[in-house]
């Protein structure tokens, strides 16, 4: 999932129709499609038409190719408030195209709301915005069903879980989309006999998370409301049966779930794995440089679940 970074200093300096981009940056192979955050510290030209006085933000999409579709892609661009302001956030899903290869917003923030005061803008009169994206093409991410041979015979695998009744599904679909499941039940293992899957052990295999891992192998999809929860959990298992489209799914909801409430318990879960999310989480923590100290009850029990992310986090607080 790419990440766009870009300051911007004293946008009211600028022309109306005046634009900076962040570097490019691509979801997976370099010579693909890449993205970028286009940004008019003064506004469009549609803006100075309305006479309207803002900084607009979009992302733009950028292919090698003449003629392209990126279907349903998510983003989010983000201005970072270092002040009692809170951070402004929007996001959307857009087709992107050849015939209309940015989206984003022509009023993002007015000039009027940018000062120091609010935070909005830092000492060096500067403002900083992140953007996400999601969903450009990506060599890695599994097709749905893909090789899957229905004439094969239906074998029903049963699996057990500890707060529910059991589960039945396709043994064709779980080899099919996960090397896990391929092994556990194609090799020399209990499970390739009995078809049955216990996961009453597994904390994190609720009945309720297993249920939405078997919907997603079906639809290559998750429910956008889900909880912070049953995503994380949903992340967890993506990483452990090597799913890696459920997992970068689960990821794309967790990027909206990152707070201050959140930040901690989701470093407990991606610490050391070096992923976007850990990233973003860190990326949190430095700007939110009082949340640390606000939370220190927190590494209490943190010490206890994971030694070195405490520490660390501890060394973290002492640079602020």
């Amino acid at each position: 999932m790419p990440r766009l970074d870009l300051a911007v200093e004293c946008p009211w300096n600028f022309d109306p129709g005046q634009k900076v981009h962040s570097a490019a940056a691509c979801s997976a192979r370099k010579d693909g499609v890449k993205c970028r955050l286009k940004v008019f510290p003064a506004g469009t030209a549609s803006c100075a038409r309305t006479g309207i006085q803002a900084l607009s933000a979009f992302v733009e999409v950028i292919s090698p190719q003449q003629e392209w579709v990126c279907k349903d892609v998510r983003y989010s661009i983000k201005l970072i408030s270092r002040g009692p302001r809170e951070n402004i956030k929007k996001t959307e899903t857009f087709t992107f195209s050849s015939a209309a290869n940015d989206r984003g917003w022509h009023e993002f923030v007015k000039h009027e709301e940018l000062s120091e005061s609010s935070g909005l803008l830092d000492r060096d009169w500067k403002v900083h915005l992140v953007a996400w994206v999601d969903g450009l093409p990506d060599v890695d991410l599994p097709q749905p069903q893909a090789d899957i041979d229905f004439s094969t015979e239906l074998n029903p695998v049963q699996i057990l879980v500890s707060d529910g009744p059991a589960l039945i599904f396709d043994q064709r679909i779980l080899v099919a989309r996960s090397e896990y499941f391929q092994k556990m039940l194609t090799a020399e293992y209990k499970e390739s006999s009995t078809r049955v899957v216990d996961l009453r052990q597994d904390a994190q295999a609720s009945h309720k998370c297993v249920v939405a891992l078997l919907s997603f192998l079906l639809t290559n999809s998750l429910d956008p409301h889900m909880d912070f929860d049953l995503a994380t959990a949903l992340w967890a298992m993506g990483d452990k049966f090597c799913l890696r489209g459920l997992k970068k799914a689960a990821e794309v909801l967790l990027v909206d779930m990152i707070s201050e409430k959140t930040v901690l318990r989701m470093l407990t879960l991606v610490f050391d794995t070096d992923s976007d999310l850990e990233a973003m989480c860190w990326k949190l923590l430095q700007e939110e440089r009082g949340l640390l100290h606000d939370q220190e009850d927190q590494l209490d029990a943190l010490i206890q679940e994971s030694p070195a992310l405490a520490k660390r986090l501890i060394l973290f607080r002492d640079k602020f």
